[in-house]
C-alpha cells in the first residue's frame, strides 16, 4: 500500500492517509525518523511495526504525563494505562519498561515518599501507613523496607503524644474520665496505632500534666 498523504494534526501528530482506506497517526518525530513522506510504499508488516511504535509511544508520553502529577507504583501505573482508551497491553509493558529503565518509575523511592508522607505528614501509625501504601499497589517487601525508618518505640511514642496535646488536650482534661479516653482511643485507632502504643501515651500526657501542676 502506498501513503497518499501526511498532514500535520493536533498537537506533534502527523495523519497519514494509506491507499487502503486507513489512517496512521504517529507522533511527528517518530514519522520523520521512520523517513516516510507521501507517495513511500508500505507492507503490511512496516504498518503493524508503525502501529506498534505508535502505541508504545502514547503509553509512554501518558505514563509520563501522570507521573509529573504524583507518584505511582508500577502496579497501579500499569492498571491506569490498560484503562486507557484504545490501549494495548503490550504496548503499555513496553512503555513502563522504559519509563523503568530512565528511573521515572521507581517502586522504591515511592514506597520512602508516601512512608514519609504517611507517618511525617498525615501522623499515621504503621498499620494505617502500611494499608494506604498497599492500596496503592506497593509490594510488602517494599512497604516494610519503607516503614521500618519509622517503626522505633521511642519516636511512635514520641509522635502519640505530640497528637494529644495538639489535637486531643480538651478532651483529655479528667484521667477519671473513661468515656473521653474511649474516644479519643479510637480515633487514634482508626489513625494505625496499637491499642497498647495509645494506652502507653495517654498514661504519658496525664503524668507530663500532673508534672505540669505540680511545677505551678
Amino acid at each position: 500500500m502506498k501513503i497518499e498523504a501526511m498532514t500535520p494534526g493536533k498537537g506533534r501528530l502527523t495523519e497519514i492517509l494509506l491507499s487502503s482506506g486507513e489512517t496512521l497517526w504517529l507522533h511527528a518525530e517518530l514519522a520523520q525518523a521512520e523517513g516516510l513522506y507521501a507517495g513511500a510504499e508500505l507492507d503490511a508488516e512496516r504498518v503493524a511495526a508503525l502501529k506498534q511504535r505508535a502505541a508504545e509511544r502514547r503509553a509512554y508520553e501518558y505514563g509520563l504525563y501522570l507521573l509529573e502529577r504524583r507518584g505511582y507504583s508500577y502496579r497501579e501505573l500499569y492498571q491506569k494505562l490498560t484503562d486507557a482508551k484504545n490501549s494495548q497491553e503490550d504496548a503499555v509493558l513496553a512503555a513502563l519498561e522504559k519509563l523503568t529503565r530512565y528511573g521515572f518509575l521507581n517502586d522504591v523511592r515511592y514506597a520512602e515518599q508516601l512512608a514519609r508522607h504517611f507517618v511525617e505528614g498525615k501522623k499515621y501509625g504503621i498499620r494505617r501507613a502500611a494499608y494506604e501504601m498497599r492500596h496503592r499497589g506497593l509490594s510488602q517487601a517494599d512497604i516494610d523496607d519503607a516503614l521500618s525508618a519509622y517503626d522505633d518505640p521511642e519516636q511512635i511514642s514520641a509522635q502519640l503524644l505530640e497528637i494529644l496535646q495538639k489535637k486531643y488536650a480538651r478532651y483529655l482534661t479528667d484521667p477519671d474520665d473513661r468515656k473521653a479516653s474511649e474516644k479519643v482511643t479510637a480515633a487514634l485507632v482508626r489513625r494505625g496505632y496499637t491499642y497498647q502504643q495509645i494506652r502507653n501515651a495517654i498514661e504519658d500526657y496525664y503524668a507530663l500534666a500532673e508534672e505540669s501542676d505540680d511545677d505551678e
